[in-house]
């Protein structure tokens, strides 16, 4: 039940495709299994040459005889007529189960990615990229899309069929229909004893499946230290095992996937013998007639199909509900940033504080952030330093709310960060990451990023400011230059400045640079830095850095260590002061110098 909820969810949203499906299945069942019965009126009519003693066959009859035809043409008429309609109901809804095949796998899709987007960093470090992937692909596409529709309902149509076909066979012969049923009991244990298999097999297939892809996305990603290193041939015979396991898990499902199947299939074709040597045996001793036999066969047969569907829904239905947890498990996941504010951020002035802030991972003990209280004012330039794990990142990651503060608040002008609309804010903020993040298309694209309200000319200052202009130039086809998967085909300085180029083509209040001048050289950087403080005097930007030359030009330093703010001040009052700054910053100097 819990499973036909979570798909209730998404069929509420076309009543009118459900509608169709449940109302005209019933219908189109009924008149496919009365012609069977019309072939034995036939048969018997033209054994005997008598009307048989049926309601339906007098209804034929006088039918007949108002159009003035024969009986047997009234026969066949009867049933060119119903297979007809038959055909035309069947076709109806079948267009109607394809859409909605196609339909919810977008959806499943579309709802799970959107899910995805707005989890938090512990959501990506909980799933791998891969595992993601998986689920979004062969969880979707292949086990669920055809299942969520067209599993369900041929599961109906079936168990209409079952129903109506095995009343007919009543009405015609009760004990050779329950001669005919005999093997049902039996199938119904098939499925309880082989459900627990199959739910295990299934999950364990989803599993390497994912680690599989993993595996894939992980060698790719990372190919220039791959072979860097010369660990190919690791990374083959890792590979090579995945797939071995792969497939030894996919074998493994479609044995026990046959195995159900089958024995839902051929177990039935038992009654098709029963029905064929005690119905012949009641027609040779003048109990049956001989259309009965042939009409009770038909329905025989009728049951061999919805039968294989009926088993089929059972063994999809297990190997859907894996899939199905395995969505939810990541639906299950809360977002650590939740879009409650209305407050509009047009007109943001840019100045920040940050009250009282603790940070840490939900669950987690550990504090990344303690303690933290700072004021930055409009305009002002702040650089943040301090070793590898002092927070700096999780720090400025609040001011785009990609995390909230554990406790304390961060203010925009004076109100809380959670009152404004999402969109709103981090539409006034410029946001460069340590890692740039560049996507396999054009460089305007990857400039543009979708904002199709940024212009032509907004692009070149863009460019410009972040000391591009001249190597777009060369690039063999400019702008319009494709770069590759995550940017492989330009060099490391390019990929940060691309991506600077980015965060200043929204023109914003905030800008946030995470170490992402640190494979500049020292004329570009200083080139950079001219440039931007010149078209951007307003801005209030907040750097993450190591370099010298950035340090010296900001307006402030903070130096953190184990996320606490240890020393704050100008670059002359902490180089001053001889501490942890002075000693900081010397090294970096020095760095700087045997580079």
């Amino acid at each position: 039940m819990d499973k036909l909820k979570w798909f209730w969810k998404y069929y509420r949203r076309y009543p009118h495709v459900l509608a169709v499906m449940v109302l005209l299945t019933p219908v189109q069942a009924a008149i496919h299994v009365t012609l069977p019965r019309i072939i034995e009126f036939t048969v018997d009519y033209a054994g005997t040459g008598i009307i048989p003693d049926n309601p339906g066959a007098r209804l034929i009859s006088r039918l007949g005889e108002s159009l003035g035809i024969s009986m047997a043409a009234a026969y066949a008429l009867s049933l060119i007529v119903l297979g007809l309609i038959s055909f035309a109901l069947y076709a109806f809804v079948q267009s109607h189960r394809g859409w909605m095949n196609l339909k919810l796998e977008w959806l499943f899709r579309q709802e799970a990615f959107d899910g995805i987007t707005a989890k938090g960093p512990d959501f990506f470090n909980r799933f791998r990229t891969g595992d993601i992937v998986t689920r979004l692909t062969d969880d979707v596409a292949e086990k669920l899309s055809w299942f969520a529709c067209s599993g369900i309902f041929r599961f109906y149509e079936a168990m209409l069929m079952v129903i109506f076909t095995v009343t007919m066979m009543t009405m015609i012969d009760p004990l050779l229909t329950l001669w005919a049923v005999g093997p049902l009991p039996i199938l119904i244990i098939v499925f309880f004893k082989s459900s627990t298999i199959l739910d295990k097999r299934y999950d364990r297939l989803q599993r390497n499946i994912s680690g599989f892809n993993d595996i894939m996305e992980a060698c790719f990603s990372g190919i220039r230290v791959v072979k860097a290193y010369v660990k190919e041939k690791a990374q083959i015979a890792k590979f090579r095992k995945a797939a071995e396991d792969r497939r030894f898990t996919e074998i493994s499902a479609v044995k026990a996937t046959i195995l159900v199947d089958s024995l839902y299939f051929y177990i039935w074709q038992f009654g098709i013998i029963i029905a064929i040597l005690a119905g012949g045996y009641r027609v040779m001793n003048a109990d049956l007639t001989l259309g009965k036999l042939m009409a009770f066969i038909y329905y025989v047969i009728y049951l061999v199909f919805p039968m294989f569907d009926i088993g089929q829904f059972l063994v999809k239905s297990r190997q859907s509900a894996v899939s199905i947890n395995r969505l939810t498990e990541m639906e299950k996941v809360p977002p650590m940033i939740m879009n409650r504010g209305a407050a509009s951020g047009a007109g943001i002035d840019g100045s920040l504080s940050f009250e009282n802030i603790e940070f840490s991972f939900p669950g987690s003990d550990r504090k990344i952030l303690e303690n933290i209280s700072l004021v930055t004012r409009s305009g002002q330039t702040i650089a943040l330093v301090g070793k590898i794990g002092s927070g700096k990142s999780w720090l400025v990651n609040m001011i785009p709310r990609l995390v909230d503060p554990s406790s304390g608040v961060v203010r925009l002008d004076g109100r809380d960060l959670r009152e404004y609309a999402l969109d709103d804010l981090r539409k006034s903020i410029g946001y460069v990451p340590q890692e740039p993040v560049l996507f396999s298309d054009t460089v305007e694209n990857n400039i543009r990023f979708g904002r199709d309200k940024i212009d032509d000319v907004t692009i070149d200052w863009a460019i410009e400011v972040a000391q591009l202009k001249d190597e777009i130039a060369d690039f063999p086809e400019g702008i319009k230059t494709r770069i590759g998967v995550r940017g492989m085909s330009i060099s490391g300085g390019q990929k940060q400045r691309l991506a600077l180029a980015r965060a200043l083509a929204g023109k914003p209040r905030i800008l946030i640079l995470d170490d992402c001048t640190s494979a500049l050289d020292s004329t570009t950087e200083t080139a950079l830095w001219d440039k931007l403080h010149e078209m951007l005097p307003g801005t209030t930007a907040l750097i993450i850095t190591h370099r010298p030359d950035t340090l010296e030009r900001a307006d402030r330093i903070i130096v953190m260590e184990d996320g606490r703010i240890v020393e704050e001040g100008t670059h002359d009052e902490l180089i001053g002061s001889g501490g942890r700054y002075s000693r900081i910053y010397r090294r970096y100097k020095l760095e700087e110098t045997v580079k």
